[in-house]
């Protein structure tokens, strides 16, 4: 068993209470001393950390290209070829990435960040495929929130097929992004669509994935209460509880998000109108916001739900930052006010500290 120095620690001391104790003999502690390696680096974290760096990398280069039209067809003039063969070379390689990644996931199972790595060659290929649709004179009038909607729905599809939460968490954004973007559509030229800016707009999608998200958990739920259900039917009902995760953990980032943003714009869509509002308007909405912080805090306290505990508190500070920003910025004298924050992030430095050293404590109490 590889485990860090830190359960080394707590493991040997443990180990060496039971042996002082006379509850395990010197033969029987030398063994469970023997059963574990210490690891001294992460490297399963380098590698999470790793691919999705690169991830983000290779979506800030084909949204980039993507986004520029004169790229686009730059890069069509190049290859001397037609957008719609263009588009249809680049479906076949999503195709045979994804068909790639199936096989290399059944030939290599313990590789698993590689492997749900690969999947994003596929993602990738159906992004440009789909942007060289849109160069195709057939769908040049077509509105951008329709080519959205189609990633949405193959990301969607081939996400649940394969079982790939990296492919999952690509449907999730481009359904934001087609959200966003359709809503836009119809709230031209106002700017409201059903009443709302784009900020609560956000809000109202983020609410829907968390509801997605709840969904996966009652299946989940429900598959684990259910006495005397057989395993078929049970591997049925429990089929994307692994979803449950990362689909909760994009709501929450969509609901945050938003929230915060309606702290600081309110329901307004023009900057001119923004402007003429005093910043003591917006104090329900931050008030709002701020409660759905505690909620959330309370909740992960409550459950042990190490999620909404961490949205919880990093929205909250980020409110109360954003607050002490707005309101006192210019009524204070900067030497102060950065006085002020510097105490504020030392009080909070000290707090967590003391939090950590229980917790660390207890730790050992129960080892």
């Amino acid at each position: 068993m590889k485990i860090n120095k830190r359960q080394a620690k707590t493991l040997n001391e443990a180990i060496t209470q039971w042996e002082k104790d006379e509850q395990i003999n010197a033969d029987t502690a030398k063994s469970l001393r023997r059963s574990y390696q210490v690891v001294g680096f992460d490297w399963k974290l380098l590698a999470v950390y790793s691919f999705w760096i690169a991830i983000t990398c290779f979506i800030i280069s084909i949204g980039i290209l993507l986004a520029d039209d004169y790229l686009m067809a730059l890069l069509a003039t190049l290859i001397d070829t037609p957008a719609s063969v263009l588009s249809v070379i680049s479906a076949i390689l999503a195709a045979v990435s994804f068909t790639f990644g199936i096989k290399r996931r059944h030939r290599y199972p313990e590789k698993y960040f590689s492997n749900e790595a690969m999947y994003f060659f596929g993602v990738l290929w159906t992004a440009v495929s789909v942007g060289f649709l849109r160069e195709t004179a057939w769908f040049s009038d077509v509105h951008d929130a329709i080519y959205l909607l189609i990633l949405t729905v193959v990301y969607g599809v081939v996400g649940l097929r394969l079982s790939s939460m990296l492919v999952w968490i690509f449907a999730l954004l481009s359904f934001a992004g087609w959200g966003l973007e359709q809503t836009s559509y119809f709230a031209e030229p106002s700017g409201y669509f059903l009443g709302l800016n784009m900020a609560w707009r956000l809000v109202v999608i983020g609410l829907l994935v968390l509801a997605t998200a709840w969904w996966f958990g009652r299946k989940q739920s429900a598959a684990t209460k259910a006495i005397g259900v057989q395993a078929k039917t049970l591997s049925l009902v429990n089929k994307f509880a692994y979803l449950q995760d990362p689909t909760r953990f994009i709501g929450l980032f969509y609901l945050m998000l938003a929230l915060w943003l309606v702290s600081l714009f309110g329901n307004h869509t023009s900057a001119s109108a923004w402007s003429k509002v005093s910043q003591v308007s917006f104090l329900p909405w931050a008030i709002l916001s701020g409660l759905v912080c505690i909620g959330l805090l309370y909740h992960g306290i409550k459950h042990a739900d190490k999620l909404t505990r961490s949205f919880g508190i990093t929205f909250l500070l980020i409110n109360l930052y954003t607050r002490y920003f707005e309101y006192f910025w210019d009524a204070m004298h900067k030497t102060v006010f950065f006085a002020i924050l510097a105490l504020s992030f030392w009080l909070i430095g000290t707090k967590a500290e003391k939090l950590w050293q229980l917790s660390h404590i207890k730790e050992n109490e129960d080892a």
